[in-house]
Formats: structure tokens, C-alpha cells, sequence
């Protein structure tokens, strides 16, 4: 048996595992994001207290860092050679983090302050962009708290809905939900919503949603405020006597963006109305050959958003669109996958957002909403990141980026993280692109 030669030893050397969340912090400090969360957020009333946005900092640096647990914060806390470096003179304990979710969840501004803060964030991304495509979703989040209500999908837990943005992937605005609201529920509520918490300048011109946005009073207000719109259809009795009644040849074939067939799935274009909504849209309807053994639909037949019938599965999508062809429609809408639910599952698996820290519904409210800030904060650096970085999620910039060790020295009045060449090299390019952003004025 081979036995390795080594022995341990102590030192006294501040030394870190997580030199690269200096990227983070640069990009807080830039966007001088301590000054607006103490701006819009309510202050301590003791001069003792800790101010707002140091309890957000500290939860957005555990959730970079991976850490999704309020007892968690013992990792940055017995880390003084990042806290030297970042300044972080003291944090506040799990419990005082527990303490101050509870009592700024009920604070009624709450949500009004965190779109003030969350707004600088959208408009850096946005850059000069004008005209935005809003994509919302509800996602559902399993908890066992004592007020978790079931959702429709038979766990007890929440059902928060959330907007993105598809051109940056940042969310806009977040509705939390006990688990038994349906998710059809208040949306055109949630889209108007979304509107106002677009930055100053910016305009919804685009809305895609699955079939609980299947909606009279969502395609009439999209109608009237000018809002292209695909909805995911719900395949009424009307529209399965209509599907019937398609001849095989009036099928039109289904190509890839790269102009390829896609091997048995076609399109049928046709105009239907919704409810006693005059105004006709267009309604693309959609087959899939089935692949195997089909299931047995056994659904109510006003709530399906497909059906399985004669060896095809068929599904409609809803749109104002009619300069599109069939084929960018499909594509169009389906682009929504990536733009917002691959999106929320970053934000729900990467940044803690499904993991809620307290039994209490305002306090998780407010941690989603931290959660989500500190996504859009990720979304903002990964448009700033390196071309080998820019495309990677969270988990693989926690290994490659945040996770570098480094050792802290102090000479008089400097301060030197020193690192392999490598790691140096490689942050030294990440923060200079940082320097060089600049922010909106506050």
C-alpha cells in the first residue's frame, strides 16, 4: 500500500476559498446598490441597527455563493480574509436574518421599494432598448410550512407567478402565491403589473404565456393597447369539430429554424374568436405524430391544452401576429421555454429560490424577491462576463469563477489577493469589464 508523505500544519495566514465573489460585490458597488436599497427601504430605527442593504447584501453574497440556508451565513462569517477584503465588518446572525425578513415582509412598501431597486438593474441590462417580449409563468415551490396551502400539482407548498424579460432573462416582477390559487387566477392583473415595473422609457410590446393566459379580457386588452400576444390555446368543443374537419391536405409541413422538416409534426392556420369577444385572431394549430404506445385522455374537455386523437397530438397557440408564418409562430412561442421557464428554474435552483427559510408567508414573500434580485444581479455580470463564462449558469461560475482560493495580505495600507496566475489572470479580466460598465444615475 502506497502512503502519501505529507503532515499538517497550522497558519496564521488569511487565506479564502471564495476570492471570486469580489466580482459580485465590484458589480454591487458599481450599480451602487447599497445606496438605493437604503433609499426605497424602510431604516432601522436604532443607529445600532443594521440598514436594509446590509441584510440584502449578505443574503445575495450567501446566494451566490450557494448557501440557501439562514444558518449558512456561519460560512461568510468565519471567513475573515473575504470579509477584510469586502468590508464586511459585521454580519447580522441567522436569527436577526429570520427577525428582519419577518418584520420587512409585512411592511406594506415592501414591493413598491424592491421595484425601485430592481429597476436599475433592468434598465443596465436593457441598455437602449425600448420595446421588451414579457414572458410570465407560475412555478410551483414544495414547502412543508405550517401555511402551505396544496397545489393543483397534489404538494403542499406556494405557486409564485413570475415575469421575465426575454430580452435580458431578468425577472420584472413576481406575484407570491399561496399553492392553492389557480394559476390562471389575476393574471392580466399580474401583467399589468409587470408594465409598471418596467423602467422609466421601456414598453411592453410583446406578451407570450402558456393556456392560463387563455383569456377573453388578455387578448381584448392586449388588442387595445397594442401588445403582440402567443397564448397557448385551449382546444374547446369548437376547435375539435374544426380539427375533425381538416383535410390532409390542407396540412402544412413544420420546418426548423435552420429550415429542416421536422419529421411528423405540421400546421393548420385558421381564425377563431374567444368568448363573446368579437374580434377574430389567428389560430395556429398544431399535430405530432405520435411516437409509441399514446395514452388515453382522460381530462374534462374545457380545460385541455392538447389532445390526443387518431394517433396525433394536437395543440393551438393564439396570436395577433398574422405577418408571421406558421413556422414562426411555433418557434416564437416556444422560445418562451427558454426565456422564462429555464429561467426560473435558475432562479428557483441556482439561487435559492426554492428553498424558503421560514414558516411565515410575508418572510418568504421577501426572500423570493431577494432571490430574484439577486438572479437579475447574475443575468446583469453574465452580459459582462468573458465569451468563456457568458453562456454558463450559476453552478458552473460557482466553481470556475467564485470558488477560487486566494490568500489575503495586509502591507500598511494595501491590501494584495494573491492567487494562482491563472484564477489571477481570469479575475483581473472579469473585473476590469466591471470598471468599465457604467450604471443609470439614481
Amino acid at each position: 500500500m502506497t502512503i502519501l508523505t505529507y503532515k499538517l500544519d497550522t497558519t496564521n495566514d488569511l487565506l479564502t476559498s471564495r476570492a471570486g465573489l469580489l466580482s459580485i460585490a465590484h458589480l454591487m458597488e458599481t450599480l451602487r446598490l447599497a445606496e438605493r436599497i437604503d433609499a426605497y427601504f424602510p431604516q432601522p430605527k436604532s443607529n445600532r441597527g443594521y440598514k436594509p442593504s446590509e441584510f440584502f447584501k449578505t443574503l445575495i453574497l450567501m446566494q451566490h455563493e450557494g448557501s440557501f440556508h439562514l444558518d449558512d451565513i456561519r460560512h461568510l462569517q468565519s471567513d475573515e480574509a473575504l470579509g477584510s477584503v469586502l468590508n464586511l465588518n459585521r454580519l447580522p446572525k441567522a436569527t436577526t436574518l429570520g427577525d428582519w425578513l419577518r418584520r420587512m415582509g409585512r411592511q406594506p412598501q415592501m414591493r413598491d421599494a424592491w421595484v425601485k431597486v430592481n429597476q436599475s438593474l433592468l434598465q443596465s441590462a436593457l441598455h437602449c432598448c425600448k420595446k421588451v417580449t414579457l414572458d410570465i409563468d407560475a412555478t410551483e415551490i414544495v414547502a412543508h410550512k405550517a401555511d402551505a396551502q396544496w397545489t393543483y400539482k397534489k404538494n403542499r407548498g406556494f405557486m409564485p407567478m413570475v415575469g421575465h424579460i426575454a430580452e435580458t432573462g431578468q425577472v420584472v416582477a413576481v406575484d407570491f402565491r399561496d399553492g392553492n390559487v389557480p394559476p390562471a387566477q389575476n393574471n392580466l392583473a399580474f401583467i399589468q403589473q409587470c408594465r409598471q415595473s418596467l423602467p422609466e422609457g421601456c414598453c411592453l410590446s410583446a406578451l407570450r404565456i402558456d393556456a392560463a393566459g387563455y383569456q377573453t379580457k388578455i387578448i381584448e386588452y392586449c388588442d387595445k393597447e397594442g401588445i403582440a400576444y402567443a397564448i397557448r390555446a385551449k382546444l374547446s368543443a369548437t376547435m375539435r369539430a374544426q380539427i375533425e374537419a381538416i383535410s390532409e391536405t390542407d396540412w402544412q409541413p413544420l420546418y426548423d429554424k435552420q429550415g429542416k422538416r421536422v419529421c411528423g409534426q405540421d400546421t393548420y392556420r385558421t381564425s377563431h374568436c374567444i368568448g363573446d369577444y368579437e374580434k377574430a385572431f389567428t389560430l395556429i394549430i398544431q399535430r405530432k405524430a405520435i411516437q409509441g404506445q399514446a395514452s388515453l385522455d382522460l381530462e374534462s374537455e374545457d380545460c385541455l391544452d392538447e389532445i390526443n386523437q387518431g394517433g396525433y397530438v394536437y395543440r393551438a397557440i393564439a396570436t395577433n401576429r398574422d405577418t408571421l408564418s406558421d413556422c414562426q409562430t411555433v418557434h416564437w412561442y416556444n422560445q418562451r421555454a427558454e426565456d422564462s421557464e429555464n429561467r426560473i428554474k435558475e432562479l428557483k435552483l441556482d439561487f435559492g429560490g426554492g428553498t424558503l427559510p421560514c414558516s411565515d408567508f410575508n418572510a418568504n414573500a421577501l426572500y423570493f424577491l431577494i432571490s430574484a434580485l439577486s438572479y437579475n444581479l447574475f443575468a446583469l455580470m453574465r452580459q459582462l462576463l468573458p465569451g468563456e463564462l457568458a453562456q454558463h449558469r450559476a453552478i458552473t461560475i460557482r466553481w470556475r469563477l467564485y470558488g477560487m482560493a486566494a490568500k489575503v495580505v495586509k502591507t500598511g495600507r494595501q491590501l494584495f489577493v494573491k492567487l494562482a496566475e491563472r484564477h489571477r489572470m481570469l479575475l483581473e479580466q472579469v473585473l476590469i469589464a466591471l470598471k468599465a460598465f457604467e450604471p443609470p444615475p439614481i
